[in-house]
């Protein structure tokens, strides 16, 4: 385990600044498809409360008119006709009243249905917390590679200011006929090759801060410093793999994609098997001719079993089986993809680490020229180019070691993200 080390890159304080923290917050706020997801997982569970009242069946109010060509019976026949109580015809009818029909077996697809859409709201909760964590290391990723890029910046102007000095030491030493003329070219294209690196990382940090700003939804101006406790550790791929799969909400939602298409091949199994339903009705049928305003009942157990569908059934099942098996590749591909995320990650951590150990012992051997080159300068034994020559060296072996900090830590995170850990 390496040395602990904590430090921080400050930035001028400004109204406009904003914390890490404050961009992950602001992002997962501001990002319409979470509130998509939210609203449509909502929207599943009120359908699984429907599906479950189908069990209680529906009542329906009833209406209607009928005109024959002849008189015909108003209501069915419970008595034998006769002189003193004949039973009423009529050529039109106006029929109203009220039924009730609920189902009481239909192959268990009720159940199955509720089942599914319960399981259906759980998967868009999964990508709702999934989506999260990706737009939080998102935010991350672009946060820190600005302050990566702002360290570069500020070594490449400290080197470009020792280029200035160094110039100006050349010019005098050119009227002496110390130095050639070429060499002050030289040092002008060196300056110019500097500034046109500044230029393009100003550039960079321009499309990074527009970028933060459409993810948090307000004006950046500047961005405060980022704590990072940098200890070097080793990752195992298989441990971290365990858990990403034990916790990583993206594949619990593949996961129950797959239980989803297996209750779907049993609802189509079930939509050619037996149902049984309960019918009542109560109506009055009113005649126009006769004016008569008879009113009947019927209660009926019905059953209902297909014997022939013309291959149907069969084409159906094996839709639904199909549509398994590719939820089930989407799954164990989901899980190849995460493994090789996984693996990419923990390969450029360990080449991190392995560079900011060689980083800081040529920082050593940087900071040790500087003093050998500090200590003849001052002697009157060295000169000052070689002085500021060896600063800025010095001072870029730092930039790119608190850069790779960064670049550990962005890695760090996504390893966090993907197990959806704080």
């Amino acid at each position: 385990m390496g040395s602990l080390l904590i430090f921080f890159i400050f930035l001028p304080f400004s109204v406009y600044a904003i914390t890490l923290q404050e961009a992950e917050n602001l992002a997962i706020k501001n990002y319409p498809k979470l509130k998509a997801i939210e609203l449509q997982a909502k929207s599943l569970e009120k359908k699984s409360k429907s599906l479950k009242l189908l069990r209680l069946g529906e009542v329906d109010v009833i209406a209607g008119f009928t005109h024959y060509n002849r008189n015909n019976i108003l209501v069915p026949m419970s008595h034998m006709p006769s002189p003193l109580n004949s039973l009423p015809f009529d050529s039109q009818k106006f029929s109203y009243g009220i039924s009730y029909s609920v189902p009481l077996y239909l192959g268990g697809n009720i159940s199955r249905e509720v089942k599914i859409a319960k399981l259906q709201a759980e998967i868009l909760k999964n990508l709702k917390t999934a989506t999260q964590w990706q737009i939080k290391y998102n935010v991350d990723a672009l946060y820190l590679n600005y302050l990566s890029l702002s360290e570069t910046e500020r070594a490449l102007r400290s080197y470009k200011k020792s280029l200035i000095k160094l110039r100006e030491s050349v010019k005098a030493g050119i009227k002496i006929g110390k130095f050639a003329e070429v060499d002050l070219l030289k040092l002008q294209y060196s300056i110019e090759d500097v500034q046109s690196k500044i230029d393009e990382i100003e550039a960079k940090k321009s499309a990074i801060i527009t970028a933060l700003e459409t993810l948090v939804g307000k004006k950046i101006k500047k961005i405060e410093p980022v704590r990072i406790n940098y200890q070097e550790e080793e990752y195992l791929l298989k441990n971290l793999y365990l858990k990403v799969l034990k916790k990583n909400h993206l594949i619990k939602a593949k996961e129950k994609e797959i239980r989803v298409s297996l209750k779907e091949v049993n609802t189509e199994k079930g939509k050619y098997g037996l149902k049984i339903k309960l019918d009542a009705l109560y109506a009055r049928n009113y005649g126009f001719d006769s004016k008569e305003n008879e009113g009947f009942g019927t209660i009926s157990l019905n059953f209902q079993f297909p014997i022939f569908e013309f291959g149907r059934k069969k084409y159906d099942i094996l839709s639904a089986k199909l549509r398994k098996i590719s939820k089930e590749k989407e799954y164990e591909t989901s899980k190849l993809e995460l493994k090789k995320e996984l693996g990419n990650v923990i390969a450029d951590l360990s080449s991190i680490q392995s560079k900011i150990r060689a980083l800081k012992k040529k920082l050593e051997l940087a900071k040790e020229v500087e003093r050998i080159e500090k200590l003849k300068y001052e002697s009157g034994k060295g000169d000052l180019d070689h002085l500021l020559l060896a600063k800025s060296k010095r001072f870029l072996t730092e930039a790119e070691l608190r850069a790779s900090y960064y670049r550990w830590e962005s890695d760090r995170r996504r390893i966090k993200a993907l197990m959806e850990e704080e």
